[in-house]
Order: C-alpha cells, then structure tokens, then sequence
C-alpha cells in the first residue's frame, strides 16, 4: 500500500556513547508524519537534537531503533551506498555556511550535482537557476567575492536545480543579518512553491518557522506535547 506520507518516523530513537562510557540519549521515541509538498519547522534549544534528527530524517545517519520512511523506503532497509543513491536522485540540502567549493565559480557550483547526476545539458539547467536566484550577472564570481546573502543564493539555486523532491535546510539564514535573512526566506519559500518541493528546516528564527505549515518542537531530545497536537490538527 502506498504511502501517503513523504517522510514518516516510527519510534525514533538515537544514542551516543560518551568518552566516559555514559549512554547519551539524544532522541527519543519521535513519531511524525508529513505530506508532500509541505514545509516544516523543526525548533528548540541549542542541544535539544534538530541537527541529529535532520540528519536521520536525510539518511546521513542511523537510529539505534525505530524507522524514518523517506518518500515510501523505510531508510533502515538500505545500504550506505543505497542511502546515498536516494539522496543523490530525491534530496538536496542548503546549509548555514553555505557550502560552495570556492574553487568554482557560482555556476559551476550550481552544475555540480547536474553533472554528478549526467544531466544532458548541465549548463544550460543552472544559467536558468541562477538567474531565477537574481545572480544572472555574477555567475563568473567565486564564493569569496560574493556577499553572504549571494553565497546562500547560489546554494538556494543549486539545491533547487535538481529539482528534488525533499530539501533539508538547516539554519539557512543564522549567518546573514535581518534584511539579508528577509530576503533568504522569501526565496526559499517562493522557489519551494513553484516547484511543489517538500521543506524542512532546523531553526532557531521563529519568523521563519512561522512561515512553516508545520512546526515540530524538541524539548530534550522528545516533542513537545503542543508539537505533536500540531502536526496531528494541521
């Protein structure tokens, strides 16, 4: 039976040993579900588990037990190559430090994953995103003679140039100042509409979780009761 869910979490639970041989519990029993093409929040205080969750909804780590279903898998089922493959055709991600090679220009930082995934005319595909991200005359410029807020322009175009179906973003506007993070966020959420791609991101911007359909709030590694009335009312 298909799943109606893109991304769905069954007793969600990661552990750590610590140097001192201590069983850290980072999260714990995390249960939610969310449709396609919709974005959400994923909040709480520095340590509460957002990046560790973001990580194993993305399949770049794995729980100790229970199981994350990424558009139908169930992630738990896969290899490390498998998981990898997945990513490749079906996720992209936009990072707080941006994450541009600076020995590419900003172009051929959004041609990258085009020609990594043999796109036919990889060129062609991102001079169209860039200019969608209103860079069309810096697409010769490295990442260190561009601004911040045109660094996270490019990484914006270059996550959307593959045209995934789920992007992982965390903290995509805590390095850039009010006006730039303004800006960020409209067209983050402006080019997820045009391309009814599913969003979800880690922040600590409650404006920007706002903007969110869904916000999933982590109290020491567990949702909050509210969060989870949440996601279950939306």
């Amino acid at each position: 039976m298909k799943d109606n869910f893109i991304i769905r979490t069954e007793h969600l639970i990661k552990r750590v040993e610590t140097p001192d041989n201590y069983i850290l519990t980072i999260l714990n029993d995390i249960n939610f579900s969310l449709a396609s093409s919709q974005a959400l929040a994923i909040v709480g205080t520095s340590g509460s588990g957002k990046s560790t969750l973001l990580g194993l909804l993305a399949g770049l780590d794995v729980p100790n037990s229970g199981r994350v279903i990424l558009d139908g898998i169930d992630l738990q089922t896969l290899s490390e190559d498998e998981r990898a493959k997945l990513r490749n055709e079906r996720v992209s991600f936009v990072f707080q430090n941006f994450h541009l090679l600076p020995n590419l220009t900003a172009l051929e930082n959004i041609m990258l994953p085009l020609e990594l995934g043999h796109h036919t005319k990889p060129r062609e595909a991102a001079l169209a995103e860039i200019k969608a991200v209103g860079l069309g005359h810096r697409i010769d410029h490295y990442p260190n003679q561009l601004s911040g807020g045109e660094q996270q322009r490019v990484a914006i175009a270059r996550a959307f140039v593959s045209r995934p179906k789920i992007l992982f973003a965390d903290e995509p506007t805590g390095n850039l100042d009010n006006k730039t993070s303004n800006k960020i966020s409209d067209l983050l959420f402006e080019m997820k509409k045009t391309y009814g791609t599913t969003l979800v991101l880690v922040t600590h911007d409650r404006s920007l979780a706002k903007r969110c359909n869904r916000t999933l709030t982590l109290e020491e590694g567990r949702l909050s009761t509210f969060s989870s009335w949440n996601l279950l009312r939306s």
